[in-house]
């Protein structure tokens, strides 16, 4: 192969590293906000379950947007 293509491969696979660490970053960050999303709806379940059902949507609204956002 020529050098030039060598250069063009080797520059793609950088960006690709850097897209899949990007991505890999998003990733745990969603997981961080589910986390602490379940932990919230466990919270309140224990006080009423009526409860739980309506902060677990408005939760998962919240992080939705907040994933949506980061994109």
């Amino acid at each position: 192969m020529s050098e030039e293509k060598l250069d063009r491969i080797e520059a793609a696979l950088e960006q690709l590293d850097k897209d899949v660490q990007t991505l890999q970053t998003e990733l745990q960050q969603s997981q961080k906000w589910q986390d602490r999303t379940w932990d919230v709806v466990k919270w309140v379940g224990g006080i009423s379950a009526g409860l739980a059902v309506s902060a677990s949507i408005a939760l998962f609204g919240l992080v939705f947007r907040f994933s949506v956002s980061l994109q």
